[in-house]
């Protein structure tokens, strides 16, 4: 006897999950689709996706068989309920809620505002001894090149002057050599 199948549209209509889905589910199941879903995988499906919708009634072509879906392992029954729960115990150790209070976060933010502005004003601070500092060195090239070209100056005075002087020597040795001339002949210059 044939068992009755049921498509996939059909699997998707009765319990909401995509055929697509149900496809490769059943496939990993090791349930061949391309005839449709057979009773066995259909009982496989529902397990694997927990779903508890009723199908509607097969039809098998060898007279009309009826196969019920549903909840057919018996009641369950429910553990006692604990009369209490410790959460604490459930959460675990990873984040506790206590130790910060909303002033802990204040001075936090209050001690992170005083650091930025204590960098701020040490930066401001360096910048203008840097400032001072820059305004220092300009002021000493330009007395630095201001010396260099007294410097400069100076030597080139210096040598005019030792030049006109030199100048100044020759002149003077010479007229005082003419006048050496002069008194070396004994001549007075024609008195008698």
């Amino acid at each position: 006897m044939q068992q009755q199948t049921i498509s996939l549209g059909q699997f998707e209509r009765a319990y909401g999950i995509n055929k697509g889905t149900v496809s490769r589910k059943a496939r990993e199941l090791g349930f061949d689709t391309s005839a449709g879903l057979t009773p066995d995988a259909v009982e496989a499906l529902k397990a694997t996706f927990n779903v508890m919708a009723q199908l509607p009634e097969l039809d098998v072509s060898e007279g009309t068989m009826t196969i019920h879906t549903g909840n057919h392992r018996g009641p369950l029954s429910l553990p006692s309920v604990p009369g209490e729960i410790n959460l604490g115990s459930v959460r675990g150790d990873y984040a506790p809620l206590t130790g910060f209070e909303a002033n802990d976060i204040d001075r936090f933010l209050t001690a992170c505002d005083g650091f930025l502005e204590a960098v701020d004003q040490d930066y401001q601070q360096q910048l203008a001894i840097t400032q001072r500092k820059e305004a220092g060195v300009q002021k000493v090239r330009a007395k630095v090149d201001e010396v260099r070209a007294a410097k400069l100056r100076y030597q080139l005075r210096s040598e005019t002057i030792a030049l006109h002087n030199r100048q100044l020597d020759t002149e003077l040795q010479t007229g005082m050599g003419e006048l050496g001339k002069l008194g070396g002949d004994g001549d007075d210059g024609g008195a008698s």
